[in-house]
């Protein structure tokens, strides 16, 4: 049981970060498409806009971040960042000023946050436990965010239904500030990159040290194609759901919520998983269930009881997997990366496998304007599903955990 007082506010922080966007990817999506009658072009360049920044930010903010030394007081900002940019929804539809263009910009702005967000807990997380009980604290993560995702778009859905989606988005905007609060109590020293290295050498030196090691290289080759095709598949099951399934609030929720399920137990069984089999074979096996599960969704035309089951039963498959490759990919970065270096990798590595989310969801919306929402939902889970393939000639299916892992799990 990992119980250092900083990793367990570290662990709050990120549950509840979770569990408040959890609720925002129902409500946000849900305010674009019931308040403002968002079509499915629309629905999918709002679903793009969060990645963007990804792309244009990742690396510099890596750099950035590796540099200062303040990864802490990072977080805390980009958390306070995400308070203001959500309560501007419930804000702009009190003063019924609320459109399309606010919207993305929110969406905008939160991808930012997300990017400095990500490139300082890397370093954050490795910093508070030993790597000896990384695989484990990944798992122990990825478990509350399991948890806070099955509450969370259920409690989304039915707060939209019952109340209205700025309700549901202003209680995102809470949890960033009491998720700022935790930050800021946690006390670490932090390692900082050579203050000598020159910025352009620093932004160049993660994307170096990705190219040049095949067990980063691998992973980022394997996320970065599971995410194009999750995100051509999620810029249109939305749209799917309430336009061509009639689904409620209510009902979206729950079916979000039932891939929750599926991941609380990958979360709860990769440790085991990983002593077993190596970390590389269970990446290798959720990258197969990540994706392959979604091939029932475009084939269910009704919202009747047998339908229902199937989104159910794709989604707890799905959510097993998803839960099962982040937290093998997560593990061998914080193994292999080393500490100075680690937001300068995760920048770069950040870029492309979140980077090319946008670029997916862009994908999707230009599909289905050609070949409709149906098939190309089958498209983004059929081309996920074959993102394994680029494991198996590489030395990181083979790759294991330290010893002492593997006998604690």
């Amino acid at each position: 049981m990992l119980q250092g007082r900083s990793f367990q506010k570290l662990w709050g922080a990120a549950t509840l970060s979770a569990f408040g966007d959890s609720i925002s990817s129902t409500a946000l999506p849900l305010t674009a498409i019931l308040v403002l009658d968002a079509n499915v072009v629309e629905s999918a360049i709002l679903s793009a806009l969060i990645w963007v920044p990804s792309l244009l930010l990742s690396v510099p903010a890596g750099a950035w971040v590796d540099r200062s030394g303040n990864r802490r007081l990072v977080m805390v900002a980009a958390n306070i960042g995400r308070f203001v940019a959500l309560g501007s929804v419930p804000l702009g539809v009190a003063l019924d000023a609320l459109s399309m263009t606010q919207l993305y910009t929110v969406m905008f702005a939160l991808g930012a946050c997300s990017v400095l967000s990500a490139v300082s807990e890397t370093g954050i997380f490795a910093a508070v436990i030993p790597p000896d009980q990384y695989v484990e604290g990944q798992a122990t993560i990825h478990g509350s965010h399991a948890t806070a995702m099955l509450a969370g778009p259920a409690a989304g859905g039915y707060l939209v239904q019952a109340f209205s989606a700025p309700l549901a988005i202003m209680i995102d905007a809470v949890s960033a500030l009491i998720s700022a609060l935790l930050l800021s109590r946690i006390r670490i020293v932090e390692v900082r990159a050579s203050a000598t290295e020159k910025v352009r050498d620093s932004l160049h030196s993660g994307a170096t040290f990705i190219w040049r090691t095949p067990f980063i290289r691998t992973a980022l080759t394997v996320t970065a194609t599971v995410n194009f095709f999750n995100l051509m598949f999620n810029a249109v099951l939305m749209w799917y759901f309430v336009n061509h399934l009639d689904m409620s609030g209510g009902a979206v929720g729950l079916v979000l919520s039932a891939q929750a399920v599926g991941a609380i137990v990958g979360a709860s069984f990769a440790p085991r998983l990983s002593a077993h089999i190596g970390l590389g074979r269970t990446l290798l096996t959720g990258c197969l269930l990540f994706n392959a599960p979604l091939i029932l969704v475009p084939f269910v035309n009704r919202a009747d009881v047998t339908g229902v089951a199937l989104l159910l039963l794709a989604a707890i498959g799905s959510g097993y997997g998803a839960a099962t490759q982040d937290i093998s990919v997560g593990s061998v970065f914080a193994l292999v990366v080393p500490e100075a270096m680690r937001s300068r990798v995760r920048g770069a590595y950040q870029m492309v496998s979140f980077g090319i989310r946008p670029l997916g969801a862009l994908a999707g919306a230009a599909v289905s304007t050609v070949i409709g929402a149906h098939s190309t939902l089958l498209v983004g889970a059929v081309g996920g599903s074959l993102a394994f393939l680029w494991l198996l000639p590489s030395p990181l299916l083979n790759f294991r955990a330290p010893e002492r892992v593997l006998d604690d799990a």
